[in-house]
């Protein structure tokens, strides 16, 4: 595979799992540029400013929800690969690849299969090590976390300063097999961290009904490791859907207890001009949802 490609993908362990898949399978090493939802239409128009579309073979975007750009998107050379969102939001996308089934578990797994669906003889590419990182990522993203390396994995990600994900990348080019020391140490200062601010931090509850039945919400203002604080939490407070407030970025995460029939993705359409799925959702801000927080009372 020696023609041109670039890729857009999101900046979380997910979005840089698929980009590695990518690289593994395609054979090369993909040029590429980490965006967010909120950010992906600024960078795109960015992108258009130096290059054209018709310059790449294929531009894959992965792990990002850009159904509102199918101005920009509408070329046969782009394939959007996405688990969050099916097909229903992007009638206008008349003319590229999308690869989207919010069935599979993660961004990461769907582009492998896609790549092994299109791409010839690329399974000479993948071996222990590199299948290995790909269920650890998968097992991440669903938050099964069925294997005890899964949460290490994106704590090493997140702990990276600088150019994280081009040091992840480096890092793992040729996949998974142990953390290194260096790794482990830092896989003990995230855990560490979460542990300090699950005792120290204040958290704010509510019990209110949604669709008629009794829930015990529950929040806290934190800006790192979303997952494992909103986990912790409802854990702590045997709640059953956490708000983690990131008052840096102007964001907020909703998470919930397994079990837990309530559509996240709704709830984030409603309360914080957001959205995600069923079992994990964010968006910003808003002045609804601080207004909202006002009928929380601190836990003792």
């Amino acid at each position: 595979m020696n023609g041109k490609d670039y890729v857009f993908t999101d900046s979380d362990l997910d979005g840089v799992g698929s980009l590695l898949v990518l690289r593994w399978l395609l054979g090369k090493e993909v040029p590429f540029k980490t965006t967010t939802h909120k950010n992906f239409r600024e960078d795109f128009v960015n992108f258009l400013s130096r290059n054209k579309i018709s310059e790449f073979d294929t531009i894959y975007i992965c792990d990002l929800n850009v159904s509102d750009h199918g101005d920009l998107l509408n070329h046969k050379n782009i394939v959007v690969i996405d688990h969050h969102n099916g097909k229903d939001n992007y009638n206008e996308h008349t003319k590229p690849t999308l690869v989207l089934d919010s069935d599979y578990t993660s961004t990461t797994k769907l582009v492998l299969k896609h790549l092994l669906d299109t791409v010839p003889n690329c399974t000479s590419n993948l071996n222990k090590q590199k299948a290995k990182l790909i269920e650890l990522v998968d097992d991440y993203d669903c938050y099964r976390l069925a294997h005890k390396e899964s949460l290490g994995l994106n704590f090493v990600l997140w702990s990276y300063t600088g150019s994280r994900v081009e040091k992840f990348i480096d890092e793992f080019s040729d996949g998974f097999s142990e953390f290194t020391l260096h790794q482990k140490n830092m896989i003990s200062l995230a855990n560490k961290k979460i542990k300090d601010h699950i005792i120290n931090g204040e958290a704010y509850s509510f019990n209110t009904k949604i669709d008629n039945k009794e829930y015990k919400l529950i929040s806290t203002v934190c800006s790192f490791h979303i997952n494992e604080v909103a986990s912790a939490i409802l854990k702590r407070y045997n709640s059953d859907i956490a708000f983690v407030i990131n008052t840096k970025s102007g964001s907020v995460s909703i998470r919930k207890r397994a079990g837990v029939p309530v559509n996240l993705n709704k709830l984030a359409n409603k309360l914080i001009d957001g959205g995600g799925h069923t079992d994990s959702a964010g968006g910003k801000l808003t002045e609804t949802f601080l207004k909202y927080t006002k009928l929380f009372s601190l836990e003792s």
